[in-house]
């Protein structure tokens, strides 16, 4: 019986120039995300069993969140 490789329960990464973090929660399908867009800090949790689709829909936020007027800082 070939093994299922290990999903990781941690992710990290860059978007638009923001740097996002992902966490497994404790409920299954749910993940923990935060991010800074200039002084503001943002967290929360977003629903997906996969990894990929918890990213996809933090990296939507973050679009979301440039686009309503705030701008990073470098």
């Amino acid at each position: 019986m070939a093994h299922r490789p290990q999903q990781s329960d941690e992710h990290s990464g860059i978007h638009r120039g923001i740097h996002y973090s992902l966490k497994r929660n404790a409920a299954p399908g749910y993940w923990r995300y935060a991010y800074v867009i200039g002084a503001k800090v943002r967290a929360g949790r977003v629903q997906g069993r996969l990894p990929l689709l918890a990213i996809r829909r933090v990296t939507m936020r973050i679009d979301r969140d440039m686009r309503d007027g705030q701008a990073p800082t470098p």
